[in-house]
This record gives structure tokens, sequence and C-alpha cells, in this order.
């Protein structure tokens, strides 16, 4: 019998050269991970207190775009545009 492990492939977000990276589709079991930007790779878990060990990961823009594209949320440029232009 295999050890269940069961995730929300929404709250994993691989880190891939630096970037953290939301998943377009669900995790399976030895298989490669595709991201929203395109980056397909095999995934390898670690502890998360190791998660900053090679240095803090900074969002992947596109994914990030993506995401907000796909939720109608604004992008980040946009939602800090329309701040400054309530203060003005």
């Amino acid at each position: 019998m295999a050890a269940l492990i069961y995730l929300d492939a929404q709250t994993v977000h691989p880190v891939i050269n630096g970037e953290w990276h939301r998943l377009a589709g669900a995790l399976e079991p030895a298989e490669a991970i595709t991201t929203l930007c395109g980056i397909s790779d095999t995934p390898m878990f670690m502890p998360l207190d190791e998660r900053r060990s090679h240095g803090i990961p900074r969002q992947c823009d596109a994914c990030d775009t993506i995401y907000r594209r796909r939720r109608g949320i604004p992008s980040r440029r946009g939602r800090l545009d329309s701040r400054r232009a309530a203060q003005e």
C-alpha cells in the first residue's frame, strides 16, 4: 500500500531557478510538473524549514499575471496605479 499525501495543488508553489511558480495541474507521482508559465520539471520534495537555505525565492511574474487574469484580480501594477490616482 502506498502512503497517501493529500495536497491542494493551488497551495503548492515549486521553486525553479529561485522563483516560485503556481502549478497548471495536479501533482502525479513520478511525473513532471508544469507551471502556469509553461516551465516543466521533475519535482523534488524537501522539508519546509529548508526552503530559504538557497536564498529567498521570488514570485514568478508570468505565473502571477496568468493566475490574476484567470480570476479577474487586477495586476499588482494596476492596483498600485489605482492607489496612486486615488491619493492625488
